[in-house]
């Protein structure tokens, strides 16, 4: 997923016709869920002064 220049590492961008069942949208719910343990957090950005 690119918001600026560089890629989002860990973030993946669905389509709506990749979640029109609830089969679907459970799918991809379970698998966010799935992986989120092995997230790591960003480090803090540093204040302006």
């Amino acid at each position: 997923m690119y918001l600026t220049r560089h890629p989002m590492r860990g973030y993946i961008f669905v389509t709506p016709d990749r979640f029109d069942t609830e089969e679907y949208l459970e799918y991809w719910i379970d698998l966010c869920i799935a992986f989120n343990p092995f997230a790591k957090a960003s480090k803090p950005l540093a204040k302006k002064k």
